[in-house]
């Protein structure tokens, strides 16, 4: 597998057909990999996947392209943050109760 560092898309004038380059490197080799694509979209899409990917890389011998994305783990961090936050304004409301129970009693033994 060869690492990719860069793309471009490319018209070419003579064959009046579009590809895209690919910068390639590893295994103590540097190279350029021209493929033919059906048009300026397919070229956008492939430069827009190699962009949003983590890594990229080209296999010689299968001639794939490997584009590998990293994504956010959604372990409930967040989740337990908004509960706790919820729980924090129940709390609040809890205690506003009991103030003003505290404040009834009181109210209660100065008219007794």
């Amino acid at each position: 597998m060869l690492a990719i560092h860069g793309l471009k898309c490319i018209y070419d004038t003579g064959a009046r057909g579009w590809a895209v380059e690919l910068a390639l490197s590893g295994e103590g080799e540097e190279a350029v990999r021209r493929f033919d694509v059906d048009g300026p979209d397919d070229a956008e899409m492939l430069i827009e996947a190699f962009d949003e990917s983590t890594s990229s890389s080209f296999d010689p011998a299968t001639g794939e392209i490997v584009f590998a994305y990293e994504y956010a783990e959604l372990d409930g961090d967040e989740d337990e943050d908004d509960e706790s936050e919820e729980d924090g304004d129940e709390d609040e409301e809890d205690e506003e109760v009991a103030e003003d129970e505290t404040s009834e009693d009181e109210d209660e033994k100065v008219k007794a």
